[in-house]
């Protein structure tokens, strides 16, 4: 296949045009598992991509693909410190290829988050840096009026290092190899209700995450968490991913928190006007907890969670919401679904999204050691092995999967092991 062009059948599907599920899983029982992988489309992007993200930033209806890529994730002192590029895919529709484009972004590029962050109508993309040693931690791309230039000339927000400590990434003489405030990912969502968009990143180097309220006219108000007079032990263990949802059921926006090094997952409830507090704690049940999602996986209303876990031998967890607690539903591997399997997997990302049109949300899976891209079918149902079934694997031997976006029909998934992106139809 052409790089760039693709495939008829999968053309018409990220154009937007319906998928062929019946709601029952007609699509889902016919999908191979063997051509996925062979009938992918693979697009070059730049070196090292680390996280992607879907959705319209040129504003022409259609999905498009946003990846930072952090390159060799060197010290500073070295000669090759991290890669500054951010790689943007505008989706052709039902013709033509893929368009590249390349900005850069800051050092260490970690995620990405798109929103429109000044309510001109124009998509902007948000990128937290981690590897920032001169004042570039986080930047934004803003939508640009010329839509052949796609974005304005990169902003850049700096977080105050006063009180910041490197809590992770010393070197043998003690020193830290990296920067603060180490970014390693963010959002874009309203978390006071005023309807602008704010943002929420994480620094993985000093236990702490950062929300950026929106006043309007691109000006954002820094608040930090945990507060410099919190207890020592909040959002402990190196927090990489935030989930956002309604854990608690009242109707306002809280956050879910993968501790990378104490192998926990935390949510602080949000109090509706931009303000949040610690409110669960629990363990990941596996080690290394890298990415985590939410949704309602058994149809009771709450936001349950999923985590990849990173260690090579622990998999995909489900932490069930209970109300006051969360429970312990099981974890899911790329090989089967029986509670204790050890397998050599290191799940480096994890996705829900309704995949088949039935109403429930479905799982994928990005397993970089066994090079998998994982499917396994939402059921709606309760309790262990029974909230995901019917389980699928496209296979991509030693390209080790790690980052995964959805598109209409397909998902897109980016490589530790190689500088592209594929696109594979979906069950």
């Amino acid at each position: 296949m052409t790089i760039g062009t693709i495939a008829a059948g999968l053309l018409a599907l990220l154009a937007g045009a319906a998928a062929t599920a019946t709601g029952e899983g007609t699509r889902w029982s016919r999908w191979n598992t063997q051509n996925a992988a062979q009938h992918a489309v693979m697009l070059p992007v730049c070196t090292g991509p680390y996280q992607i993200a879907s959705g319209d930033v040129n504003g022409d209806g259609l999905p498009d693909l946003v990846i930072p890529c952090r390159g060799e994730l060197l010290s500073p002192k070295l000669a090759r410190p991290a890669n500054d590029q951010l790689t943007v895919y505008l989706n052709p529709g039902r013709e033509g290829a893929w368009l590249r484009r390349d900005f850069p972004v800051g050092f260490g590029p970690y995620h990405s988050a798109i929103g429109d962050l000044d309510g001109d109508g124009r998509p902007d993309v948000v990128v937290p840096n981690y590897q920032s040693n001169d004042g570039r931690d986080l930047a934004i791309l803003y939508g640009a009026k010329d839509r052949a230039a796609l974005f304005e000339p990169t902003r850049f927000i700096r977080f105050s290092d006063d009180g910041l400590v490197n809590e992770y990434g010393l070197d043998d003489k003690g020193e830290p190899r990296y920067p603060t405030p180490g970014l390693t990912s963010a959002i874009v969502a309203d978390v006071n209700a005023d309807g602008r968009p704010d943002i929420v990143t994480v620094s993985y180097q000093s236990n702490l995450f950062f929300v950026l309220i929106n006043e309007g006219n691109r000006r954002f108000r820094h608040v930090r968490y945990p507060q410099q007079s919190a207890p020592y032990d909040q959002l402990l263990g190196g927090p990489r991913d935030i989930a956002p949802a309604d854990f608690d059921g009242d109707g306002v926006l809280d956050l879910a928190f993968s501790l990378y090094e104490s192998n926990l997952v935390e949510v602080w409830k949000g109090d509706g006007k931009g303000g949040f507090a610690p409110w669960r704690r629990t363990p990941s049940f596996g080690r290394i907890p890298y990415h985590l999602k939410a949704g309602d996986l058994d149809g009771d209303g709450r936001a349950d969670i999923v985590v990849g876990n990173r260690s090579t031998s622990d998999n995909a967890v489900v932490l069930r919401n209970d109300a006051d607690r969360f429970t312990y539903d099981g974890s899911f591997t790329p090989r089967t679904a029986k509670r204790g399997e050890v397998t050599a997997d290191e799940i480096r990302d994890v996705y829900l999204h309704d995949l088949d049109g039935d109403g429930r949300p479905d799982l994928v899976a990005a397993a970089r050691e066994s090079g998998k891209l994982v499917f396994w079918r939402g059921t709606g149902r309760r309790g262990f092995n029974q909230a995901f079934t019917d389980r699928r694997v496209a296979e991509f031997p030693g390209k080790g999967p790690r980052g995964i976006a959805v598109l209409p029909g397909a998902v897109a998934v980016i490589f530790y092991n190689s500088s592209e992106v594929a696109i594979v139809e979906t069950p």
